[in-house]
């Protein structure tokens, strides 16, 4: 059972949207896929078309209200489950009436390893992986997260000065380490966000060759993702089931891919020219500012 955290401190870079996803993916791959949104606005589950209350979320898991598989559900999505979030996560660091004395730290507040407790409880054959969706900007969230997980992606954007915002997110994997005193959590890699048919750039790939930065194949421009997040029906606001000649729907299938059997294994597949030119598909990759900061002295 793999327990891949999708991971960074930046919003809006395609944490839930690659999350949901891939989830997806793999699920009609055959793989057995729970879901586990620790956002407190719950996107991840709003997209499967839940909206819980505290006693009926990850929240109440954590706090030891009830176990995290009693907080399993069945999505509309064959093979996937879920286990929602809630706006109690927000506040979750200092949240009183902790049920479970073992959920304690030192200080009297949850413990950071609260999740790492629950996902320790659950049958390792029930599921094949677990995708957590991590809140951007709620370092306890991620503290919980790393201190659980067993691999990190890395959403992103695709300009240098991307994999430069992501270099605190690099630093918490580092220090998850330490704290937990082996190798764990691997990086699996960066998700560039966002991209054309020629993929990431010149630049972008020669910093991740300098420093051995692994990188999953990106996932293209897509105007559907905006458009199918509101659809009513379920299914259709997942696009590598609703639009699967889609340029992204293809390329979010292909990172499910290189997920389930390794990046090294797995390669790119081509995608006709002729699948639904209405994904913007020729949108050209954000270019790198002035701005933009070399990476040759933060990149572990």
């Amino acid at each position: 059972m793999r327990q891949i955290a999708f991971f960074s401190q930046k919003g809006g870079c395609g944490k839930t949207t690659s999350c949901v996803n891939i989830a997806a993916a793999l699920g009609d791959m055959g793989r057995r896929v729970l879901a586990i949104d620790l956002d407190s606005n719950a996107c991840a589950s709003r997209t499967f078309g839940v909206l819980e209350d505290l006693e009926n979320s990850v929240a109440a898991a954590l706090l030891g209200l009830r176990p995290l598989a009693d907080v399993i559900i069945p999505t509309a999505i064959p093979n996937v489950w879920l286990s929602p979030g809630a706006a109690d996560l927000h506040g979750l660091e200092g949240a009183a009436g902790i049920a479970d004395a073992n959920r304690l730290d030192n200080s009297g507040r949850l413990s950071p390893i609260a999740l790492k407790l629950e996902l320790e409880r659950l049958d390792p054959a029930q599921f094949d992986y677990i995708l957590l969706d991590c809140a951007g900007g709620h370092p306890f969230i991620a503290h919980l997260a790393l201190l659980a997980c067993d691999e990190v992606i890395i959403p992103t954007g695709l300009s240098v000065y991307d994999l430069y915002a992501a270099t605190p997110a690099m630093h918490l994997i580092l220090m998850a380490r330490e704290v937990r005193g082996d190798d764990k959590p691997e990086f699996l890699g960066f998700l560039p966000n966002g991209a054309g048919r020629q993929g990431v750039s010149e630049r972008i790939q020669s910093k991740l060759d300098q420093y051995a930065l692994p990188c999953l194949s990106p996932i293209r421009h897509s105007e559907l993702l905006k458009t199918l997040a509101g659809q009513h029906d379920v299914l259709k606001r997942f696009v590598v089931l609703s639009r699967r000649k889609s340029a992204v729907a293809a390329s979010f299938e292909q990172v499910a891919r290189e997920i389930d059997s390794g990046v090294a294994d797995e390669k790119p597949v081509e995608v006709a020219e002729s699948v639904e030119v209405d994904d913007v598909m020729a949108t050209p990759i954000s270019e790198e500012g002035p701005q933009a900061k070399p990476l040759d002295s933060d990149v572990p």
